[in-house]
């Protein structure tokens, strides 16, 4: 799916083994599942189940989940796959050096449509993420945060600081009920997530249909995010002030301050517009948009405004 692969692309290669890893937690979860479902089958015979782990949540799970495989998941995630990722983050430190204070973002990670963040540790990052995907499963969450805590001590990160904290890698845009020419199909593309890959990974200068694979009209699709991008200037330019403290709108030019005394700030936050301004200068950049990049050009050269 959309998150999982932009899991992968945000990683660098030493990276690349937090996806295998996931699906092979999910493969022997449903291993297990099945194992736990014959046993329990009329007619078949008893089998005494294994005594609760000393990890076991306090609970007893999500509704529907077997006894035995909740158990089998906290076990599996307690030593199995907490071996083998303290071994894939101790390989990583090892071959690949990261900075926690580089103010410029490494090399080894590649830019993308919708890239935001300033990756520069890639041990830190395949934590992140291997620990944001098995938290999806609520069953293993005492387990998920022990592993969390005990890789980020292994790389010298706090548990709580800013750092640690997941954050999507990838930016959204989307162009609303796009419709392919070929098919007549209608979607919603995201032109930050729904990228194009080759064979070899490499991410393709067009979008692509999800029916029928033909290929989506690029000067179409960079004359709507010129007039996108024209209609979120004016809505910055003519935008309404609005008091902090009553959230009171202001009626007349002249005031400085609100009647209730208050201090008048802007509706649409120029860091705001401004982040939206990046995802459209990534975009242009990426995949060659000229007269995209023409228009963001003369948008910063002719306003006060300057990049992010």
């Amino acid at each position: 799916n959309t998150f999982q692969s932009h899991l992968s692309d945000g990683l660098v290669r030493a990276c690349s083994l937090c996806l295998p890893l996931s699906a092979a937690y999910i493969v022997a979860v449903y291993h297990s599942m099945k194992d736990e479902l014959r046993r329990s089958a009329p007619g078949s015979t008893p089998v005494k189940r294994r005594g609760a782990s000393q990890f076991s949540q306090e609970t007893e799970g999500v509704a529907g989940a077997l006894p035995g495989m909740i158990t089998f998941s906290q076990d599996y995630v307690a030593n199995e796959l907490t071996q083998t990722f303290f071994t894939i983050t101790q390989k990583i430190q090892k071959k690949v050096t990261g900075s926690r204070n580089s103010t410029e973002p490494s090399e080894m990670f590649p830019f993308l449509p919708g890239s935001h963040l300033l990756l520069n540790n890639p041990a830190l990052e395949f934590i992140k993420y291997v620990c944001k995907v098995l938290s999806l499963d609520t069953n293993i969450t005492n387990q998920v945060n022990k592993l969390s805590r005990d890789l980020l001590r292994l790389v010298d990160v706090g548990e709580f600081s800013e750092e640690a904290q997941f954050r999507d890698p990838c930016r959204s845009y989307v162009l609303p009920e796009m419709i392919c020419h070929s098919c007549n199909f209608c979607r919603d593309l995201d032109l930050c997530k729904d990228s194009s890959f080759s064979q070899d990974g490499a991410i393709l200068p067009q979008w692509l249909c999800s029916n029928c694979q033909a290929a989506y009209d690029s000067a179409a699709i960079e004359l709507a995010l010129v007039e996108a991008l024209q209609r979120k200037l004016m809505a910055f330019t003519l935008q309404d002030l609005v008091c902090l403290k009553c959230r009171g709108v202001k009626e007349t030019h002249m005031p400085v301050y609100c009647s209730c005394a208050g201090d008048f700030a802007l509706t649409i936050h120029t860091q705001i517009f401004m982040e939206q301004i990046g995802i459209f200068r990534n975009i242009a950049q990426h995949y060659s948009m000229s007269y995209l990049q023409e228009t963001l050009e003369w948008l910063l050269q002719t306003s006060a405004l300057s990049g992010p």
